[in-house]
């Protein structure tokens, strides 16, 4: 996209309904009206614009959604086919063409951004891992189909607990879901919109659900269909790697997380590299981004499931993205507020030390039980052994050592000692 043509769409999104000479001033004040008008033209053809009025009148605004849902009213069964359009993906530019308005990516920042002080790289996505692991597993697999409920994913996640009467693969794509995450989580440090990590997160989604094993972290060379849709995906094997590896190329290239996040969430889905589970590898990956740039994540819990599809087939078959956008930010305010609320309760020093209870249990038990007194070296070195973030040790110690202190016949039961195994404890 030509850069005047970005200029006028950012000057639209924050001024809507303007007039192609507020435009011009606006947005390219050195460009004449012809250049103006053929650049609104092309922008309107391309569905990226939507213009009302005549003469003086015209004002332009932002294609919305309304264009996409009218589009869908016709069934899909009745639509002409649409093949996938490679010119799509060839006119993003990273760093000239934007998905997302500077308006929108600076809402999503404000309100993915932490309130409280900067942690290093990855310590807040693994304070937060255990709730993630639950609500993107639950969220991302809900709108697969999958019949479990929250509770029941939750089970299943920390437990093993599966449910019983329930199809195998409902509870095999769950668990999937855990690994992929945490594979991100995990690897924080070095993982990359790339080939390996992008194959790594297909193959751990994939795991026991393809009929065809192999085709797991591999681009497809054989046709597939897209469910009530009337788009053609490619089907000639050379050209999937070729797209694909221009899809990463592009994402990579992308510095804002939200636009990086966003527009895998498009063109993952849009070219369909892989056999199957293409929407689970986008929802997984549009993560990375966000997450290495110690933002609140995307967990799809509050995303409506019919609405997202539709964004989908809004960019499958008219290369509209304008329903789906609006969906994904809408969701994205729901999750960052959710976790931002879960952050608040983990940066205070004290408060991080509950997100471990389980570790400050067993570090007290071990000290009533195995020493008889505070021992700070091992405790500390149990903080290590169990993988707690470096940034993270001290305060967790501490805070073991201060109820370790507090222990009395009344608080007995949260470490599950008895009156007993305070004889000749060093309460110190």
């Amino acid at each position: 996209m030509a850069s005047i043509e970005q200029d006028i769409l950012d000057y639209i999104a924050q001024h809507p309904a303007s007039g192609r000479d507020a435009i011009r001033r606006g947005a390219a004040p050195d460009a004449g009206e012809t250049t103006i008008y053929r650049a609104l033209k092309r922008l309107v053809d391309a569905g990226r614009l939507e213009v009302t009025g005549r003469g003086r009148g015209t004002q332009y605004t932002i294609a919305g959604s309304a264009a996409v849902i009218a589009y869908l009213q016709t069934p899909y069964n009745q639509r002409p086919a649409v093949p996938y359009k490679p010119e799509f993906l060839d006119a993003y530019v990273p760093g000239k063409t934007f998905y997302l308005s500077a308006t929108d990516r600076q809402a999503l920042r404000k309100a993915g951004s932490p309130t409280g002080p900067q942690l290093p790289a990855g310590t807040y996505a693994k304070r937060i891992l255990e709730q993630l692991l639950v609500d993107l597993a639950w969220a991302s697999s809900r709108m697969e189909g999958n019949t479990y409920d929250i509770l029941q994913t939750e089970r299943l996640i920390k437990f093993g607990e599966a449910v019983d009467g329930k199809d195998r693969k409902e509870a095999l794509m769950i668990l999937n879901h855990k690994e992929a995450i945490q594979y991100v989580v995990d690897n924080l440090d070095t993982i990359q919109i790339a080939r390996p990590d992008l194959f790594n997160i297909h193959a751990l989604l994939a795991e026991g659900l393809l009929a065809d094993p192999a085709m797991a972290g591999r681009l497809r060379g054989t046709p597939i269909g897209i469910s009530h849709s009337s788009y053609k995906p490619l089907e000639d094997g050379i050209t999937i790697e070729e797209e694909f590896e221009i899809i990463l190329q592009k994402a990579a290239a992308i510095d804002d997380p939200f636009e990086q996040s966003f527009f895998l969430l498009v063109h993952i889905p849009y070219l369909q590299g892989f056999i199957d589970i293409n929407k689970r590898t986008s929802r997984v990956a549009s993560n990375i981004a966000l997450l290495k740039a110690d933002l609140a994540p995307m967990s799809f819990l509050t995303m409506d499931d019919a609405a997202y599809i539709d964004g989908l087939i809004g960019v499958y078959e008219l290369n509209n993205v304008a329903l789906l956008r609006e969906v994904y930010i809408d969701s994205y305010l729901a999750s960052a507020k959710k976790y931002r609320v879960l952050r608040a309760e983990v940066d205070v020093p004290e408060k991080a030390a509950l997100a471990y209870r389980d570790f400050v249990r067993e570090a007290v038990r071990y000290s009533v039980l195995k020493t008889k007194k505070f021992v700070a070296e091992d405790v500390m070195a149990m903080a290590v052994e169990q993988g707690i973030p470096e940034a993270d040790r001290e305060a967790v110690v501490d805070y073991a050592h201060q109820q370790l202190k507090g222990l009395h016949e009344g608080n007995l039961i949260r470490y599950k000692l008895k009156t007993a195994d305070l004889e000749g404890i060093e309460l110190i």
